[in-house]
């Protein structure tokens, strides 16, 4: 019997021309990610190069330790789904001009 559990955290890659801009604001990134997607955390890394350095990289964290100290995969996100959290880290103003409140 196998146990499951869905992707709870992702790890996020800036594109390459908003990276340094990311950087300073990327507590207030996690926290703007994190209203929109309540019950999932992100955290902005410094990884590179990874993916398409014109876009947003969004990396499902896929394992988990189980009560039985062992390690096992998450269920694979919706395609859809991780869409829409690029599409959310496309939309954020790093300079802080719009607000988005949930």
């Amino acid at each position: 019997m196998g146990i499951e559990r869905d992707v709870l955290e992702f790890i996020i890659v800036p594109q390459y021309a908003r990276r340094s801009a990311i950087f300073a604001s990327k507590e207030r990134m996690e926290a703007y990610l994190g209203t929109r997607f309540p019950g999932y955390s992100f955290k902005i890394a410094r990884l590179g190069p990874v993916g398409d350095d014109d876009d947003f990289c969004i990396i499902p964290v896929m394992n988990f330790l189980g009560d039985d100290g062992h390690s096992y995969m998450c269920n694979e996100p919706r395609a859809w789904f991780v869409s829409e959290i690029a599409g959310a880290c496309r939309e954020f103003d790093s300079h802080g001009r719009r607000s988005f409140a949930a």
